[in-house]
């Protein structure tokens, strides 16, 4: 089966109401990746919106995914709906996020712990929502360049195939 294409940014928007087709859509994409294309190792990766969708698919394919890397985006708490991860997580957010704040980043990030789960949670202190941005005005290259060498770095180990 091919993979479908979600073609236009209003099918996006219009998810909270119905995830199905976005969800058929990772699992397919996953698929593709895995079968089609042979990849050893498959992660997700996201920034606002899509940092909530990189969450979102890996507690889709909980044990199929290898990696999810998350930059403010919409988080979790609830241990129970956590408790499914397998895979390690690496979340970056800004300290001033009114959009994610800090109590909710702290939330999960306990829920993370408690449960022993494989997880980094990193907050850049005085950076605020969209701080990797370098289009947006709360772009924050300090920040940013912190963040992307810390995603390099997970990405490497968890991603990488051993020697």
């Amino acid at each position: 089966m091919k993979p479908r294409r979600l073609h236009t940014l209003d099918r996006f928007l219009a998810l909270p109401g119905d995830e199905a087709p976005a969800e058929d859509n990772l699992r397919q994409a996953y698929a593709y990746l895995t079968g089609t294309l042979g990849a050893p190792a498959v992660g997700s990766i996201g920034w606002c919106f899509g940092g909530g969708w990189s969450l979102s698919t890996a507690l889709l394919l909980p044990d199929k995914l290898d990696a999810a890397v998350i930059y403010y985006g919409h988080l979790v708490t609830d241990p129970e709906r956590l408790a499914t991860l397998r895979m390690p997580v690496l979340g970056l957010f800004g300290e001033q996020d009114q959009g994610i704040p800090l109590d909710s980043v702290r939330a999960f990030e306990a829920a993370l712990t408690t449960l022993g789960k494989d997880a980094t949670i990193v907050v850049y202190p005085g950076a605020n929502h969209a701080f990797a941005n370098p289009s947006g005005r709360n772009y924050q290259p300090e920040a940013a360049e912190k963040a992307w060498l810390e995603t390099v770095a997970f990405l490497e180990r968890t991603l990488r195939p051993a020697p």
